[in-house]
């Protein structure tokens, strides 16, 4: 039954996609883009020429938050793309007097604000000039930008000191930064007030519903469910402009004149000095002009490695001693780690950067191989467990280390010191508990005795041991490590705990250690890191956020003597999701408080800047197993229908049986697939599938995240299981979904069978009551 659904979902994609579309629609993007800006340098001849960049370009290009928004409302628009992006290389070369482009001046604008024709279909590029700096802010439909483009003021924030774009209302006289306006508002109809929207016809009710349209799509679902002369009036505004549908093109436009002499009016010397400032302007993100349209349609890989010019402070500082970069997710913690790796690596330094995570290190390392192969030689990734292997190997110390037989003399320790009745097994804890304990609390930080055991304050565990217990738990650890020597065997913690041992007995091999995603590190990796490369200049950096902490136990920096006073710094801005997407995933921890390795707990709202903004997340909840799946198969190819490339696709699920499930399902769709597991960082166009703990440190335009309900995530608390013991897993449990959601740059899809689990917040589960299960 379920391949003959997936079948029909096949069939009606393949039908729809082998539907007559215009020529320019039928060509990928990327194609799109780079025919014109080929043809472009061809016809310019020996006068402009190729060579790491076009020589000749004579002006700077800044896109601004209302520029991105007015580029996301045209991504299934690859055709009018393709225009804009030669009319921006063209802009950046001769923006006056150009014969392959028509500027004017935009008349009730802030002076310095000009036009440029795009398409023959009325599609206009505002822009203004600063010296030598064009800052690009709408693009769109002749009426709609042009009314936008009155309202718009580029002002320094005095209560910031950085330059905005102040959004001003002509018919309330607000003038709020845009930003604020757009957390506020849906961005469809910001060009018209309340009033003017009156004027239309809307009526009073309808108006605060426009307000909340971001899309497009957004405003095609309302259609039948508001008056059908309003959505008609609405849908016109929204595709050109214009109440009754009209469509002005250049030969309507005789009041214009094109300027073919450049003004010569002095740039703003405040706005001018606020562009060559990072911090100041760091709304304001400088893309090369034949880059600013192809920048959305990059594979995520190359998106992996893009830095704000506002975080290039963080990348060359010189720091005296350790240091430390936190931050909520997708702020941009490792692209920050990988070009201060690049950047000490210039300078001759050897570098190891590392994780706990053990794809990950194989994923940085091809990125940073595109991105700076210069200085590649320079670079050693690894995650901390295989690199202290190969330590203990390179001097003369290995050992056999063997997970399986490890695993089975876990058993036979627990079975002896844990039997029926003891108290261990009465107090509800069970096996897989108390190995955490052993494995991340005990051995983990490498405490030396019993006594400081019973004196520690357990980090990021929160089912309490009285001191009889942890009696026992130590005993069960003393256990374990003596039945690893009766075999022969180490673990992975033995590998850390004894490389630790040899590090001050040998000669330094790095000048730097960049730890991504240090919160996931037990004491003992962490001692061993800091340990090569101590409190030396520029030497230890720690990288990470508390809040993505998906393996139990936790660290405490000053209990490990690394002081990073003075050189501690937190990135609140997020370049990764779109806000629909952020809020839903911070919804689910805003109510729970986070160990960041400081003293106290951190809160679970954070305040942080989203700086994207895109549809919401997708829900789907479904009466059968079935029905779920045919919704994800549907919503799998609406994505590729709408333009995502196949390998910016990603199925998360939580174990490791749902991966192979639901791989062998994608790959029904005639969609090939590739594990995380076997992900190394290389483009392909292959479905991602993998867990959660997989998928962390790594990002994806489409997440799909089914099986979100109760018995696949296993939230049921297990017969024996003591309740502190149970929230603990559940809060573990809460901190990788919240992960998974925030892998997601472009969309999120979220799905269950029967009912959601009960991690998930009221603010998406509650969005299905007015609606059928599985839509």
């Amino acid at each position: 039954m379920l391949t003959v659904l997936m079948l029909a979902v096949l069939t009606r994609s393949v039908s729809a996609r082998n539907r007559p579309v215009p020529p320019a629609d039928a060509v990928s993007f990327r194609a799109n883009l780079v025919g014109p800006a080929l043809g472009l340098l061809t016809s310019l001849g020996s006068q402009y020429t190729l060579s790491g960049g076009i020589e000749g370009w004579m002006y700077d290009h800044r896109y601004t938050p209302t520029f991105k928004d007015c580029i996301d409302r045209y991504l299934h628009r690859p055709g009018v793309l393709a225009a804009l992006s030669q009319t921006l290389t063209e802009l950046a070369i001769k923006p006056f007097g150009n014969p392959r482009l028509q500027t004017h001046a935009v008349k009730r604008a802030q002076p310095g604000t000009y036009t440029s024709y795009v398409t023959n279909h009325g599609h206009r590029l505002i822009w203004r000039q600063v010296g030598q700096v064009i800052v690009l802010l709408l693009f769109g439909e002749h009426d709609a930008v042009y009314r936008r483009a009155e309202r718009l003021r580029l002002e320094i924030d005095d209560s910031q000191n950085i330059l905005r774009v102040i959004d001003e209302d002509p018919g309330s006289g607000d003038r709020v930064p845009y930003q604020q306006r757009r957390a506020e508002e849906g961005r469809l109809f910001m060009a018209w007030n309340d009033v003017e929207l009156a004027a239309f016809g809307f009526q009073q009710q309808e108006i605060p519903i426009l307000r909340g349209l971001n899309s497009d799509d957004d405003l095609t679902a309302l259609d039948g469910r508001m008056r059908s002369e309003a959505w008609q009036v609405a849908m016109n505004l929204a595709m050109y402009g214009t109440a009754d549908g009209s469509v002005l093109t250049a030969s309507e436009e005789p009041d214009e004149s094109p300027l073919t002499v450049e003004p010569t009016m002095p740039p703003d010397p405040e706005i001018a000095h606020a562009l060559d400032v990072p911090t100041a302007s760091r709304e304001f993100v400088h893309v090369p002009a034949d880059q600013l349209a192809e920048v959305l349609t990059r594979p995520i890989e190359d998106w992996m490695v893009y830095l704000d010019p506002a975080q290039q402070d963080l990348v060359g500082r010189v720091y005296k001693g350790p240091a430390r970069i936190r931050g909520a997710a997708g702020t941009g913690k490792t692209v920050v780690a990988l070009h201060r790796a690049r950047e000490l690596a210039r300078l001759g330094r050897r570098v190891l950067v590392t994780t706990y995570v053990r794809n990950l290190p194989e994923v940085y390392e091809q990125i940073f191989a595109r991105f700076a192969p210069e200085v590649r030689g320079n670079v050693e990734f690894s995650s901390v467990h295989r690199w202290a292997y190969r330590y203990l190997h390179r001097n003369g110390a290995a050992v056999r280390i063997d997970p399986g037989a490890a695993r089975n003399a876990w058993k036979a320790a627990c079975d002896r010191m844990t039997p029926h009745g003891s108290p261990l097994r009465k107090a509800g804890l069970t096996s897989a508990y108390l190995q955490e304990e052993v494995d991340w609390v005990i051995r983990g930080r490498a405490l030396p005795s019993l006594d400081t055991y019973l004196g520690l304050e357990r980090n990021g565990r929160g089912t309490p041991l009285a001191v009889d217990l942890r009696r026992e738990v130590w005993r069960l650890a003393e256990e374990y490590a003596a039945e690893l020597a009766r075999r022969g065997i180490a673990d992975f913690t033995d590998a850390l705990l004894r490389a630790y041992t040899l590090v001050a007995d040998n000669p330094p091999e790095y000048d730097a250690v960049i730890v991504d995603e240090a919160q996931d590190l037990t004491d003992a990796a962490l001692r061993l890191l800091y340990a090569l490369v101590g409190d030396r200049p520029n030497g230890l950096l720690l990288v990470g956020d508390g809040q993505q902490a998906i393996y139990p136990g936790g660290f405490n920096l000053g209990s490990l003597g690394i002081n990073v006073r003075g050189r501690s710094h937190v990135l609140n801005r997020n370049y990764r999701n779109t806000r629909e997407v952020y809020a839903a995933a911070q919804n689910l921890m805003r109510d729970h408080k986070f160990d960041d390795g400081g003293q106290e707990a951190e809160s679970g709202l954070r305040t942080v800047e989203v700086v994207r903004s895109g549809s919401p997340p997708s829900i789907a909840g479904s009466p059968t197993e079935e029905e779920h799946d045919l919704a994800l198969a549907a919503a799998i190819e609406s994505a590729i229908g709408g333009g995502t490339d196949i390998g910016d696709l990603a199925v998360l699920v939580p174990t490791n049986s749902l991966v192979d499930r639901y791989a062998e399902l994608i790959d029904s769709l005639g969609l090939p697939t590739q594990q995380l597991k076997d992900y190394d960082g290389s483009p392909s166009s292959l479905v991602k599938v993998g867990t959660y703990q997989r998928a962390k440190g790594l990002e994806f335009k489409q997440v799909f995240l089914p099986r979100l309900d109760p018995a696949s995530l296993r939230e049921r608390r297990p017969r024996g299981t003591d309740i502190e013991t149970h929230n603990e897993q559940l809060a573990l449990l809460r901190r990788q979904l919240f992960v998974a959601m925030t892998r997601a740059r472009d969309g999120l899809w979220l799905g269950w069978v029967g009912e959601p689990s009960s991690l998930l917040p009221p603010s998406l589960t509650g969005t299905l009551t007015d609606r059928d299960p599985g839509s």
